[in-house]
């Protein structure tokens, strides 16, 4: 498997690439622009070399004279332009090659526009001859006595582009430096920008190692980095917090499962030893039930989520009548002790043949003793008046069940976490037994039945969950 490379090396990496073949393209193109303005200014000084020719040979010569006679030509001597002159029948008429030392045979041939040059038009071309390539420039030639001819310019490019070479040369070190300057440009932009990920990678590692607090980028100006870690920073903490109410918890559950068998143990114990007797030992002995008893619920709860979670238990689903489900059992908790000082309202919707929704009765009838038991055991002394309020509302293909009551409420900190498994509140294990299971049970069951269960609000003033099934049509 091959090492990863780090984020700075692969986009630095795959930057240069991008602006070397932005540049090398460019340099194509810098560099046919060259050629074109290097071709296009050498044929247009050799046609006006040739012109001047042209026009003291119009001036001069008849067809019996020499080139000797133009002052003009005469000048090309020194230079290293090789000079034709053909008749209207293509022969050559005068040759001059001033000072090139060679000039192939193959290059002296007739131009096949020499018809277009007899026709008064100037023509460009470039001709090879000999492994070597040259331009050549013909223009038309009329002497005094109406006879037509062509003049043909020719030059090695060699010696056209006495500057081609120097500017290619000067372009290609544009290129390079302005390469060279768009690598550093980039990789101090990138070292930069990947600078906090790297923070962010050394701090999830701290995490992963167990420490909670890692040192993360601090004076970031970027929006999506600043969203980056402030998102890590609650990921921490959150995951903190987590890890904190872990062990609490597994501490927690450890004691409430202890608990009832110490007390089991040690009451059986006074009994078979004798410590007490008759209408004591029975007392005892009850006192042993009810704690095996407590100790089968909370083992069948975990089973129970277990079960759930792994969607080993099925629930039916059948058409359900939520008013009167609310109403029985309304009315199996009026008949508790607990529950006398509680009063229930009911706001349903006025309908001959009520809300019906899909479900298990048996599941949704559990989700309501839990959530009506948490609104009266949150009640903090007996004695006081407890309201809970249940309102059914028909929201599109849902019945969502509003269950509030006007008890203390939840604490605003403690709200993210009431639906995670074993979590029972900073003040609940001092007060009330139980695995911290209800809420998370509740919710498993309502979402295993294509419903919701959900925290709607929670103040001073009281709290209010909200159950949602699936409506059934009219």
């Amino acid at each position: 498997m091959r090492k990863p490379v780090t984020l700075l090396a692969y986009w630095t990496w795959r930057y240069l690439l991008v602006l070397v073949g932005i540049l090398a393209f460019l340099a194509v193109l810098a560099g046919v622009w060259l050629r074109s303005n290097a071709y296009d200014q050498a044929y247009q000084v050799m046609e006006l070399r040739a012109n001047q020719v042209s026009d003291q040979v119009e001036q001069t010569l008849d067809a019996q004279a020499t080139l000797d006679h133009v002052k003009p030509y005469r000048a090309l001597h020194n230079d290293l332009y090789i000079v034709q002159v053909f008749d209207q029948q293509g022969q050559e008429m005068w040759f001059l090659k001033g000072k090139n030392p060679s000039f192939p045979v193959e290059a002296r041939t007739l131009s096949a526009q020499h018809e277009r040059v007899l026709e008064e038009r100037t023509i460009y071309e470039e001709v090879s001859a000999d492994g070597h390539s040259y331009l050549r420039v013909g223009v038309p030639v009329t002497l005094q006595d109406g006879q037509a001819l062509a003049l043909y310019l020719t030059l090695p490019i060699a010696e056209a582009f006495p500057t081609v070479n120097r500017q290619y040369g000067l372009v290609s070190i544009l290129i390079g430096g302005v390469a060279l300057a768009g690598w550093l440009v980039i990789y101090f932009l990138s070292q930069k920008l990947t600078q906090p990920l790297r923070q962010l990678a050394w701090a999830s590692q701290q995490i992963a190692e167990g420490a909670y607090d890692p040192v993360l980028p601090v004076g970031v100006k970027a929006q999506e980095l600043q969203q980056l870690i402030g998102s890590f920073h609650n990921m921490a903490a959150r995951l903190k917090q987590l890890e904190q109410m872990r062990t609490d918890l597994l501490a927690g559950v450890s004691h409430e499962l202890r608990t009832p068998i110490t007390s089991i143990r040690g009451m059986i114990q006074a009994v078979q030893s004798r410590v007490v007797t008759d209408g004591e030992a029975d007392e005892f002995l009850q006192i042993s039930l009810d704690e095996s008893k407590r100790l089968q619920g909370m083992v069948e709860q975990l089973l129970h989520v277990s079960a759930i979670e792994t969607g080993a238990q099925e629930f039916a689903k059948d058409a359900i009548n939520l008013c009167a489900l609310v109403e029985e059992v309304i009315q199996q908790l009026s008949v508790l002790p607990h529950f006398a000082p509680v009063v229930f309202e009911r706001d349903f919707p006025t309908s001959p043949q009520g809300i019906w929704v899909h479900g298990d009765a048996g599941a949704l009838r559990q989700v309501l003793l839990n959530l009506l038991n948490n609104s009266q055991s949150a009640c903090q002394s007996p004695d006081n008046c407890l309201t809970i309020s249940l309102t059914a509302r028909v929201e599109g293909n849902l019945v969502q069940l509003a269950v509030a009551d006007d008890g203390p409420g939840i604490p605003e900190e403690e709200q993210p976490y009431i639906f995670e498994r074993f979590y029972r509140g900073l003040e609940r294990p001092r007060r009330n037994h139980g695995l911290g299971l209800g809420l998370t049970l509740s919710r498993l069951l309502m979402r295993a039945q294509d419903g919701d269960l959900q925290l709607v609000s929670s103040s001073e003033q009281g709290t209010t969950f909200q159950v949602s099934l699936p409506r059934i049509q009219a």
